[in-house]
């Protein structure tokens, strides 16, 4: 009888190692990740080897750019790579020197940093989102990219050294705010459902990233928005006129990333749901396909949440806005 019973646990639990094993996506995730990390290197590497578009793009007249918005936009630019910086340090290298393994805000900081690629497609059909040439910059690669439509500008100053960190910071910054808020909501209100927790961080990013996206537009400068839907756009017309749907968006970025980190943190193993199945692989081959995948979850998202909702709201809107001619496309 004990024999039998013995028996009979060693079957269950094997049969739910092989369900878990079954379970998940990664080998899909991952199949994204290796396509948008070719397309990203490929895009790179032409823009990079062209002889007019790797270059800084002309600041146009007749408007002068003022010192004071000049030395905010070098504070920008120096804060927003100070947290590039102490996000690669406290995310990817700290762990991974300590525990000779890449963390998952690590491979979101990693995918981040490939999802800020996509950036170029903003401007891919027209000119929707005016950047500053004055920020530092050696031109834009969305000429590289698919489905760049032949009339559409590929002059203009792609500002790196703010907007790249913008990837991490409204996605993996995110993530560690919004299961802190979720965990505190939790404590506070045990029985408080998922649906209510995530839509108190939904508020919350969707309001602080207004606040901030308006403060920098205003004071700096260093980008706005060029065309946009105006039945959903704050100031019309204005020179800082603000499309509500970018907070919209990026507060859905946001809640994305912070469920995929929850599911990782409420997991036994720590393993995210988009990470699931990386057993199927052989173990030389486990880490880099669990690292394409987060790297393929950051470029969907970013595509379907942010980028083409943007561009289509965007092409078919009719608010113009009053820029000055240095965010104007050479």
């Amino acid at each position: 009888m004990l024999l039998d019973q013995n028996r009979g646990a060693a079957e269950a639990a094997s049969t739910e190692t092989d369900r878990d094993t079954r379970r998940g996506a990664v080998t899909v995730w991952a199949a994204a990740g290796l396509v948008w990390g070719a397309v990203s290197v490929v895009a790179l590497g032409r823009w990079m080897a062209s002889d007019t578009d790797f270059a800084a793009a002309p600041i146009l007249g007749p408007d002068t750019y003022p010192l004071w918005r000049e030395i905010s936009l070098r504070v920008l630019e120096t804060l927003s790579m100070g947290v590039l910086l102490g996000f690669v340090w406290f995310c990817v290298i700290r762990p991974w020197r300590r525990d000779g393994r890449l963390s998952l805000e690590g491979k979101f900081v990693i995918g981040g940093v490939f999802g800020a690629v996509a950036d170029a497609f903003l401007n891919s059909c027209t000119y929707l989102f005016a950047w500053n040439a004055h920020s530092v910059n050696a031109g834009v690669w969305t000429a590289y990219l698919p489905f760049h439509q032949p009339g559409a500008s590929s002059r203009y100053a792609e500002g790196v050294l703010w907007g790249v960190p913008m990837y991490i910071y409204f996605c993996t910054g995110a993530a560690l705010i919004g299961c802190q808020v979720i965990r505190a909501l939790r404590r506070r209100f045990p029985g408080i459902s998922n649906v209510s927790a995530f839509s108190v961080v939904w508020l919350l990013e969707f309001t602080g990233g207004l606040l901030l996206e308006n403060t920098i537009i205003r004071i700096t400068q260093a980008y706005g928005y060029a065309q946009t839907n105006q039945a959903l756009t704050l100031f019309a017309g204005a020179t800082y006129q603000f499309p509500v749907y970018e907070s919209l968006f990026t507060a859905s970025l946001g809640v994305a990333f912070s469920y995929v980190r929850l599911t990782a943190l409420e997991s036994p193993d720590g393993v995210s749901c988009i990470e699931r199945g990386y057993q199927r692989w052989r173990p030389s081959l486990q880490a880099p396909v669990r690292l394409l995948a987060v790297i393929g979850f950051s470029a969907v998202a970013l595509l379907m949440m942010y980028h083409l909702p943007f561009n289509w709201l965007g092409v078919n809107g009719h608010s113009l806005a009053d820029l000055p001619s240095y965010q104007r496309p050479g």
